[in-house]
């Protein structure tokens, strides 16, 4: 008996069948024989009796003339696919599954695995625009697998958007949501999905408008509430909003997050783990400039929009030689009076409150630590980011990892950044790196400079004005070959093209006359970048600029009594100005402390903002205001 040829059956949209490749005949698709290889196909072992199907497709004929129809159906449908296709055993009737395709059986098949593409098999509803007027079994039949698959599907799309903001693309994340929503209105995974991939794109207004649309659509269709989890994303996301005593100024949107899809799906993966399952430790290595911190804002955004109390810090280089500097700061920011800390012991608080580098052993330092971080845990999750985690010290380091491994099944995620250069690192960062994976439930990823398809990606998304293809691509190649794919330099060259328009045309001007793409023009990246960051300062109002001067011949840590008397400004203005400059990606704060953003704008700021004798007066003015203050 020969095999039969290739039959697919399409469920999903208008229903339809081929054969072979080709467009099945006319007497396949009649309603009543379609109805009959749908029905078979996703029946359990794709078999029926024949007095159930006599009774789902024709109820209302007699059983003779029923049966009549069945095998004339069987007989002609046998004629046009293959005598084996359908096989009769005694009473039974089965669709033969060789060479059979139908995607509804493929959707089932990767739904769990594998939901985008589960979710892409989703053409339309089932059978739709499909009936039997005569046959309403079958009918009712059709209406429960079409709302079934409705459900099944929006939660396919749900979890395609969650892989997909996993994997730094929001705006897949977004259409996914979108796509959920449209199968299944009232689905609060969706929901969430949505108004998380708005937040973190930074559309915080959209995210809201899409929480109050479902609140009034829910209450008027079922005089129904949210739950109180999506109230409380709600309110997270609400608070995200800025607030400051600084007027509202122009900002630059984040840049978005290309490349190294692996990397982040495996950072974000572990901060969700943490969320869900119990402590994490990430470290994320690279060379400076590489996005490290950028990355730990991005999963510490998720612990926040998950509902995590998030703490950071930046330790500089004078704590690596202070113990317990690094954890003191993290107290002292929040952690000892987070939500749930009093459910630790007062004894705990107590002595974390009044901790000194002499007061207790590490290991009783840990423990106290890890009750603590139990207790704020049963609240709500912890998320503890350590940026710069290379200059942090030792002690502070050890006592961490200590308190995580102990802290069993709490709901904690410890992310810190380092430099990618093991000689740099203390020894318990060396340690830490060691035991995550073993000791340590989590990650350790490194970002390695962007190549050039990720860096043209990015130029492409970051240079609007930049209008012809062929320009954008001589754009995409010239910065590729400055930077080497450092996303620091990249983002910062693009800043300044898009803002100083006597930029771009030396841009563009690549390669020179009777060069190749491999000659470098007479600037040089730093060159390029220097007078990128120029053109940012130029664009500041005098009063932040003189702040940001002051600071730039100081200490790294900004000492904002030396720059009021350096500029002449009341306190409150140089914090004012501070925070304008840190919104302005000119300066970074842990919490209580500033410090420029990078060497290298300090320097710039010192070298091509200030004329020497400006640099030598501000100097010694600086040494008379400290010695004023009975400093050395």
């Amino acid at each position: 008996m020969s095999e039969p040829g290739s039959l697919g059956i399409r469920c999903f949209g208008a229903p339809t069948v081929r054969v072979d490749g080709e467009p099945a005949p006319a007497q396949v698709l009649w309603h009543k024989h379609l109805a009959l290889l749908v029905y078979l196909a996703l029946s359990p072992g794709r078999t029926r009796s024949r007095p159930h199907l006599l009774g789902l497709l024709w109820p209302e004929r007699p059983d003779a003339l029923a049966r009549q129809s069945l095998n004339g159906a069987v007989r002609r449908l046998r004629a046009e696919l293959g005598a084996t296709r359908l096989r009769s055993d005694g009473e039974n009737l089965t669709l033969a599954g060789e060479a059979l395709e139908v995607d509804a059986l493929r959707f089932e098949a990767l739904v769990q695995r594998r939901p985008a593409d589960a979710a892409a098999c989703l053409a339309g509803d089932f059978l739709e625009g499909f009936a039997l007027a005569d046959a309403p079994a079958f009918e009712e039949w059709a209406d429960q697998e079409r709302a079934r698959y409705r459900i099944r599907g929006a939660a396919a799309w749900t979890a395609a958007g969650e892989h997909a903001l996993a994997a730094t693309q929001p705006a897949v994340a977004i259409e996914a949501a979108a796509r959920a929503l449209a199968l299944e209105s009232h689905a609060e995974p969706a929901v969430s999905l949505m108004m998380r991939a708005l937040a973190v794109a930074g559309d915080i207004t959209g995210a809201l408008s899409i929480f109050q649309r479902f609140e009034k659509q829910l209450c008027s269709e079922s005089s129904l509430q949210p739950s109180r989890d999506l109230i409380a994303l709600a309110e997270r996301i609400k608070s995200r909003r800025p607030s400051s005593r600084v007027p509202p100024q122009r900002t630059e949107p984040k840049p978005p997050l290309v490349g190294r899809e692996r990397v982040h799906r495996e950072a974000f993966t572990t901060v969700s783990e943490a969320l869900q399952q119990g402590p994490r430790a990430l470290l994320i290595t690279g060379d400076p400039g590489a996005g490290k911190t950028r990355l730990l804002t991005e999963c510490l955004e998720r612990l926040a929009l998950g509902g995590a109390t998030v703490l950071a810090t930046r330790p500089l280089e004078s704590d690596r030689e202070t113990p317990l500097s690094t954890l003191r700061s993290l107290l002292r920011d929040g952690l000892l009076h987070a939500p749930g800390s009093a459910g630790a012991h007062p004894d705990v608080l107590a002595r974390l409150a009044a901790l000194t580098a002499a007061s207790l052993d590490h290991a009783d330092i840990a423990a106290i630590v890890a009750a603590l971080l139990s207790a704020v845990a049963e609240e709500q999750p912890v998320g503890l980011g350590i940026h710069d985690a290379h200059l942090a010290d030792d002690a502070s380091l050890e006592i961490l990892a200590a308190a995580l491994a102990s802290a069993s099944g709490a709901r904690v995620a410890l992310v810190l950044t380092a430099l990618d250069a093991p000689e740099r690192m203390p020894r318990a960062l060396l340690a830490i790196r060691g035991e995550i994976g073993r000791r340590l439930p989590g990650s350790v990823v490194t970002l390695a400079p962007l190549t050039g398809a990720e860096t043209r990606e990015l130029v492409l998304a970051q240079s609007p004005w930049c209008e012809q293809d062929t320009d954008r691509e001589r754009l995409a190649r010239r910065i590729f070959f400055e930077t080497h794919g450092n996303p620091f330099l990249i983002v910062t060259l693009l800043r300044a093209l898009a803002n100083a328009s006597v930029l771009r045309e030396e841009a563009l001007a690549w390669p020179p006359p009777g060069g190749t793409t491999e000659s470098p023009l007479p600037i040089s990246v730093p060159n390029l970048v220097r007078r990128a960051i120029s053109a940012r300062v130029a664009e500041l109002d005098p009063q932040s600029r003189s702040i940001l001067q002051a600071a730039s011949i100081g200490p790294p840590i900004i000492d904002l009594e030396l720059v009021a008397g350096l500029t002449g400004l009341p306190l409150a203005k140089v914090e004012d100005g501070l925070a304008l400059l840190e919104r302005r990606r000119f300066m970074a704060c842990d919490g209580d402390r500033y410090a420029v953003i990078a060497p290298l704008v300090a320097d710039v700021v010192a070298t091509e903002w200030l004329f020497p004798g400006e640099r030598r007066n501000l100097r010694a003015r600086a040494i008379e205001v400290l010695k004023l203050r009975g400093l050395k």
